[in-house]
């Protein structure tokens, strides 16, 4: 008894720090999309961590990363490296990018 509540501590140990690294990095697959505003602005993550971000029928690819509640999109634009960071929230299908809300299709 003693021998299978000391697995029983190890396994729900091991399922407690998988669930820690996994909350601080996340990996998202699909394409979401704003139609709220004026225009519509639809972003695709894949996972291999490239993005393409569409809005005014120009598309941005590049890639992202999700750490602490922010996705930060790196890409180049006529050879010159630049970031972007924002807010990042996940709710069901939604995913929220500074106080927008992203629906998944």
């Amino acid at each position: 008894m003693n021998c299978c509540k000391k697995f029983l501590i190890t396994l729900i140990s091991a399922l407690f720090v998988v669930c820690i690294f996994s909350a601080c990095e996340t990996k998202l697959n699909g394409t979401y999309v704003n139609d709220n505003g004026i225009i519509k602005q639809t972003i695709t993550f894949n996972r291999d961590n490239t993005i393409v971000v569409s809005a005014f029928g120009v598309d941005i690819e590049g890639e992202y990363k999700i750490e602490n509640n922010k996705l930060t999109v790196t890409y180049s634009l006529l050879g010159v490296k630049t970031n972007w960071d924002w807010s990042f929230e996940r709710k069901g299908k939604s995913i929220f990018i500074d106080g927008a809300e992203f629906v998944k299709q």
